[in-house]
């Protein structure tokens, strides 16, 4: 065990532990950032392939960060209050993220044209997004796939 200047001892664990405390909360703000800059990217794409209309980055950017922190919001709460349901837990916490998502976006995202959109424009404007994503999702997926096995294929030779 490492010593200190004043003769006390030093845990190692503890500075590694807190150490790997600090790179895990700084790594997640970093993709936090990411994922609100580019999820208004992607949220202004669903917007104009659903709405024919396309509203300013900024406010793609302020609805993105407000379903974000409800999703947050809604995963703690009802996570907290439905555990004991398991899966069901998860797609109660699904719709209720679906509903407050396409509430927000109808709130938050104003046509340039027409103003504020339907509920229900709101809604298919999610389900795009979300597909969007889930693509996203696949492709990654495939890349991964496709790394790992040339590299078990490499270690095999």
């Amino acid at each position: 065990m490492a010593s200190n200047d004043k003769g006390m001892h030093m845990n190692d664990f503890g500075a590694l532990t807190g150490m790997g405390f600090g790179v895990a909360l700084i790594g997640g703000l970093i993709g936090l950032v990411i994922t609100v800059l580019l999820g208004a990217l992607i949220l202004m794409f669903a917007y104009k392939l659903v709405v024919k209309s396309s509203p300013g980055y900024g406010q793609a950017v302020i609805t993105m960060l407000a379903v974000v922190g409800a999703a947050i919001v809604i995963h703690i709460v009802l996570g907290l209050v439905l555990f004991w349901l398991g899966m069901l837990a998860g797609l109660i916490i699904f719709i209720a993220d679906f509903l407050v998502t396409a509430w927000l976006i109808q709130k938050l995202m104003k046509s340039p044209m027409s103003g504020e959109i339907s509920y229900g424009q709101a809604c298919l404007v999610v389900v795009v997004d979300w597909l969007i994503w889930l693509a996203i999702a696949v492709v990654m997926w495939v890349i991964g796939m496709v790394i790992g096995f040339s590299f078990m294929h490499g270690m095999m030779r």
